[in-house]
């Protein structure tokens, strides 16, 4: 009789159980939809991404820690061996950790972006620490998530860390570069030698975009739309020049030979016409134009100006001398070219009175 009331009380007590695993399923799903609907709302209600990304980052660790609560309860219920019960706290607790671990990253990725990206910050370096920042603040939430769970299970942690301190040691002699990498990417940060859209021309002679700087290398992209991998050390030891600074715009110049006898005024005018009408040429400073040298040809003259920005130069360069050659041809001015040799000097020849910052 008495074997017989276990066996109904142990079946009562599964059953409750699967009714509490149900139940807290039902929930989750319910409270789910509910944050869908909020979502939507949120998004209507306001031009603002905070509210909807806080939202969304948080409905799925909410629905599955109700989910886990249900089935914590339903463990409780079932008739299980010491051990066995211990072994399934544990892992439930571990689960619920990781739940909230989510929620937590996910929020503070959300607030830093919002934040970054909001109308109210002025400064640019808070654009340039966000992804730093994120990562660092990822790394802090997952380390305290990771102590909990390891003081759950009466580990000790302090002794870990020491044995975890004498293996870093190895661990940072044998990743000497990386290391160095990444304190050199902390170093472009704060000395920020360069900007995120700003273009940069390396030691070597390679240029590009900088479209991201990581914790271990920037990231360029060159002319030729392809991705260019610079380790941060190399940028921090190297010398570098950056083309945007101290403003966008890039001095050119075109020189070309006109035959003795003609007159240098008009060429002058007609010069300084076709660098002021082309549309890849900034309106400041104004272009100027001199005299180079007396040739066996002919005069050396040079029209300079500023190309809107590097982008721009050879555009700059290429219509300034397509106007050029057709306002002289206008004028009855010929250009004159050494028998032989088909071209005047090269028009990237500085031009006196014009010091390209380049």
């Amino acid at each position: 009789m008495s074997l017989a009331l276990l066996q109904d009380s142990r079946l009562h007590d599964v059953l409750v159980s699967l009714l509490l695993l149900a139940g807290s399923y039902g929930v989750a799903r319910a409270v789910s939809h509910l944050f869908g609907r909020a979502i939507q709302a949120a998004a209507r209600r306001t031009a603002s991404t905070l509210d909807e990304g806080l939202l969304t980052a948080v409905k799925r660790p909410v629905t599955y820690a109700i989910f886990l609560l249900g089935a914590y309860a339903a463990a409780e219920r079932l008739p299980l061996h010491d051990r066995a019960a211990t072994a399934l706290d544990g892992a439930l607790f571990v689960f619920g950790v990781a739940f909230i671990t989510l929620g937590l990253v996910r929020c503070f990725a959300v607030v830093l972006k919002w934040y970054a990206a909001g109308a109210s910050v002025t400064h640019e370096a808070a654009r340039e620490f966000a992804p730093l920042v994120s990562k660092i603040g990822s790394l802090f939430i997952t380390v305290v998530a990771l102590t909990t769970v390891l003081e759950h299970f009466h580990i000790n942690v302090a002794s870990l860390v020491v044995s975890l301190g004498v293996g870093s040691l190895a661990v940072g002699l044998a990743a000497q570069d990386t290391l160095s990498n990444m304190f050199a990417g902390f170093t472009l940060l704060v000395d920020r030698p360069f900007r995120i859209g700003e273009r940069i021309r390396l030691a070597s002679g390679e240029l590009g975009d900088v479209i991201a700087i990581g914790m271990r290398a920037t990231t360029l992209k060159t002319p030729e739309e392809a991705l260019l991998i610079v380790p941060n050390s190399l940028l921090v030891k190297e010398r570098l020049t950056n083309l945007s600074r101290p403003s966008h715009a890039i001095a050119a110049s075109v020189e070309l030979v006109v035959p003795y006898g003609a007159d240098l005024e008009k060429v002058k005018a007609l010069l300084l016409d076709a660098a002021t009408g082309s549309e890849h040429v900034a309106e400041e400073p104004k272009p100027g134009f001199a005299v180079k040298r007396f040739g066996e040809y002919g005069v050396h003259v040079a029209v300079g100006f500023h190309a809107r920005d590097y982008a721009s130069q050879d555009a700059a360069r290429s219509e300034v001398s397509q106007r050029a050659y057709a306002a002289l041809q206008t004028a009855g001015i010929e250009i004159a070219v050494a028998p032989g040799r088909g071209s005047a000097p090269s028009p990237r020849d500085n031009l006196y009175g014009f010091s390209p910052r380049r």
